[in-house]
C-alpha cells in the first residue's frame, strides 16, 4: 500500500487538511498511523479507506488525525518560560489590564492540557485573592477530539508531572490510583476547543480569535511548512492585542531564522519569541471549523435571568464535550423558555456541532427575530451562510454584525463572544467583509 497512489492521495489530502507538513518525507510513519484505522474500520485497501474519508462518514477524518497528531506534553514544559511568564510577562499584562480586569490567552496544541493547565496554576498564583474580580479566558485549543477529551477529564500520570516535586503535586493534584486529578480551581479555569489552526490562513478566520493578551504556540509551527509558519506567525500577531505576547518554542525561533527575516518585538527576556507580522502570502483555503460553547460572560439583556443557572449548566456541559447531553437539556429548556433568544443561539452551536446546517440556521433566524441586536447571532448567521457558499446572505448578516459591535462602547464585552470587546470585534470583523469584497 505505501508505494500505491491511494497512499500518495492520502498523504497530500493529510498535509492539505492538517498542515501537518511533517508527514511529506515520513512515509512510514504515515502508514502505520493510518493502516491502524484501516484495521479499526475493517477497510482492507487503501482506495476503500481513501473512499470512506471522501463520503465522511463516521466522523473518520477526526479519527484520523487523532492518531496522526503528535501529543507530548507535561506540566510547566521549559520551565524557563514560565520563569518568565511568573515574574514578566503577566505581572505586566495584569497592570495594564488593571481598569478592565479582563485577561484572554490561547494554547494552540495543548494536546492534553498540561499547557492550559499550568497557565491556571501560574494564574492563581500570580492573581492570589484578587483572581476573583477578573474575567479570564484561557482557551486550550487542538485538532485532535481524543487529546481533547483527556485534556477534559483532567487526569495525568507521574510522566506528566515530571517536572514537579511532591509539594507541588500535592498542592494541586489529588491522588486517584495510579493517576493525579487536577483540583477543580484549576479545572474550571480553562475551557477546550477543536481548532484547525490553517483556519487562520482563511478568507474568514474565526471572530473570537483575536484580541488576546497572551497566545503560546509552542512546538507547533515545526510540523507545518516554512511559508505556512511565517505566515500562521503573522496572523497570530494580528489575533493579539497590541501590547500583547507571542511565545514561540525554541524550535520555532531557529525556523524563523531559516524562512525569512522575523523582526523580533522586544520583550524584557530573552527566553521569550514575540514577532512582527511578516510578510503575508495571498490566503490560503481552509476548512470553515465549527465554534464550540461560548465561556460564561455576564449575561445579555435579552436573557432571562431566571434561566442564567440553567444556561451556565448547559455550557458546562457543552464545554466538557457532552454534546448529546447538551443538546437534551437545551432542547427542554426552550420549551421552558420559547422567547429566550441566548437558548436559540445555543441551540444553533449545539447542531453545528452535530453537523446539522439547515437545523442551525433556522435556529439562528428564530434567535434575531427575537433580538434584532444580537451582534453574535448576526455573525454566526453570516459564517454559516459563508459555509454554504452563500456568500450574498453572508455578507449582509456580517455586515449587520459589524454596524451593531460599532454601535456599542468600544471596551464593552461581546454576550456570547468569548471575552471579545466591541472594538476588537468591530475592526476583525470590517477585516474579514473587506476581504470578501465591498459589503459596507
Amino acid at each position: 500500500m505505501i508505494a500505491s497512489t491511494a497512499f500518495d492521495r492520502l498523504k497530500r489530502a493529510v498535509v492539505e487538511r492538517t498542515g501537518h507538513h511533517y508527514y511529506v518525507d515520513k512515509d512510514k510513519l504515515l502508514y502505520e498511523r493510518a493502516r491502524e484505522r484501516l484495521k479499526a474500520r475493517g477497510v482492507a485497501t487503501m482506495e476503500a479507506y481513501l473512499a470512506l474519508l471522501e463520503s465522511g462518514e463516521g466522523g473518520e477524518w477526526r479519527a484520523l488525525e487523532d492518531v496522526i497528531t503528535v501529543g507530548e506534553t507535561y506540566f510547566f514544559r521549559y520551565p524557563d518560560h514560565f520563569e518568565t511568564l511568573r515574574t514578566v510577562i503577566l505581572p505586566d499584562l495584569i497592570e495594564r489590564r488593571r481598569t478592565s480586569h479582563v485577561l484572554r490567552i490561547w494554547s494552540i496544541g495543548c494536546s492534553t492540557g498540561a499547557e492550559p493547565y499550568s497557565l491556571a496554576i501560574l494564574l492563581r498564583e500570580v492573581l492570589g485573592e484578587e483572581i476573583g474580580k477578573w474575567r479570564i479566558s484561557l482557551i486550550g485549543g487542538d485538532i485532535s477530539e481524543k487529546a481533547l477529551a483527556a485534556a477534559r477529564a483532567a487526569r495525568f500520570s507521574d510522566w506528566a508531572l515530571r517536572t514537579m516535586g511532591p509539594e507541588d503535586r500535592a498542592r494541586y493534584f489529588d491522588r486517584d490510583g495510579s493517576t493525579w486529578a487536577l483540583r477543580a480551581e484549576y479545572r474550571s479555569m480553562v475551557r477546550f476547543e477543536r481548532q484547525n489552526i490553517l483556519a487562520l490562513l482563511s478568507e474568514t478566520p474565526p471572530i473570537e480569535w483575536s484580541g488576546f493578551d497572551l497566545i503560546l504556540c509552542r512546538n507547533v509551527l515545526i510540523y507545518f511548512s516554512p511559508q505556512q509558519a511565517i505566515e500562521i506567525v503573522g496572523a497570530l500577531n494580528r489575533s493579539l492585542e497590541p501590547d500583547g505576547a507571542l511565545l514561540l518554542g525554541h524550535a520555532e525561533a531557529m525556523l524563523g531564522t531559516e524562512v525569512g527575516q522575523l523582526v523580533a518585538r522586544p520583550l524584557p527576556t530573552e527566553h521569550t519569541q514575540a514577532l512582527q507580522p511578516a510578510p503575508v502570502a495571498p490566503w490560503a483555503p481552509a476548512e470553515l471549523p465549527a465554534v464550540p460553547m461560548a465561556p460564561r460572560v455576564a449575561a445579555p439583556a435579552h436573557a432571562p435571568q431566571s434561566a442564567e443557572g440553567d444556561i451556565d449548566r448547559l455550557q458546562a456541559l457543552a464545554d466538557a464535550g457532552a454534546y448529546e447531553e447538551a443538546e437534551t437539556l437545551c432542547r427542554t429548556l426552550i420549551a421552558a423558555n420559547p422567547t429566550s433568544a441566548r437558548l436559540q443561539y445555543y441551540d444553533a452551536v449545539l447542531r453545528q456541532v452535530s453537523d446539522d446546517p439547515a437545523g442551525a440556521e433556522a435556529a439562528l433566524k428564530r434567535a434575531l427575530y427575537l433580538d434584532r441586536n444580537f451582534t453574535l447571532a448576526h455573525h454566526r448567521l453570516g459564517m454559516l451562510l459563508l459555509s454554504l457558499g452563500r456568500t450574498q446572505e453572508a455578507r449582509r448578516s456580517l455586515v449587520s454584525a459589524a454596524r451593531l459591535a460599532e454601535a456599542a462602547p468600544a471596551n464593552d464585552l461581546l454576550p456570547e463572544g468569548q471575552g471579545v470587546s466591541a472594538g476588537v470585534f468591530s475592526a476583525a470583523l470590517r477585516e474579514q467583509i473587506g476581504r470578501l469584497g465591498d459589503a459596507a
